[in-house]
């Protein structure tokens, strides 16, 4: 069911408020990436009316994720709970390489974590498997710090490196890594972060975000542990 908008806050999910729309445009239907309402100028027009689906920038924009240097998947936001109750999620997603892809946009749905390193260790599980042997050896793991406050308490950067970061030319990471749980554990052969091993607030050129099976990125080889 297509509802109206808020005519004095068209940018906005007229049932749960949530900022969605970045651009309106009477002539769409628009669904909300918070509680997946649809809504639009004219609902009892849906039929004739292009129905652009969740066009919220936050959700829709994708961050590569490299393994070894090269494109392996991308991570998304997403937004769930209204207000305070509100908190962001992750999810991983990785390329399709069949002859004939699964999807028409050749992507390919892995899982939805809590954290950037949870996500990151979905996509090192889906890398694992094998034509012939799976691999279930550590992995190094590069994951921007979203913690990091880039306005406040940045004293102790350099005035070129806070315009660096605030233009996108550098990033904030952390980096650390990722293996599996052993036996007798039940969730052997599962990987996940190792908390215990990540530094974190490590600048370096964006970019380098993903999963490295030998060596970390030279500008954070010092910081990186030992596999």
């Amino acid at each position: 069911m297509v509802i109206d908008w808020n005519s004095n806050a068209s940018y906005a999910c007229p049932r749960c408020n949530h900022d969605t729309v970045a651009d309106p445009s009477s002539w769409e239907v628009y669904t909300c990436c918070n509680c997946g309402t649809r809504f639009s100028r004219f609902p009892r027009l849906q039929r004739f009316l292009r129905h652009v689906g969740i066009t919220c920038e936050f959700c829709t924009e994708r961050h590569p994720v490299l393994v070894d240097g090269k494109p392996y998947g991308f991570l998304r936001n997403r937004h769930n709970g209204i207000g305070t109750y509100a908190h962001h999620q992750v999810e991983a997603w990785m390329y399709d390489t069949d002859e004939i892809p699964d999807h028409k946009d050749r992507v390919l749905y892995r899982d939805t974590c809590a954290t950037r390193a949870e996500a990151m260790a979905s996509l090192a599980r889906a890398r694992s498997f094998g034509p012939v042997e799976d691999d279930f050896s550590p992995v190094l793991a590069v994951v921007a710090d979203e913690k990091f406050d880039r306005y406040y308490n940045v004293d102790h950067l350099t005035q070129e490196q806070r315009d660096a970061l605030h233009d996108g030319t550098l990033e904030v990471y952390g980096v650390g890594v990722i293996r599996t749980h052993d036996a007798p554990s039940r969730m052997r052969g599962w990987f996940y972060p190792d908390m215990d091993t990540f530094t974190w607030g490590l600048i370096a050129p964006s970019g380098l975000e993903g999963l490295y099976t030998k060596a970390a990125p030279e500008p954070l080889a010092a910081h990186a542990p030992q596999l």
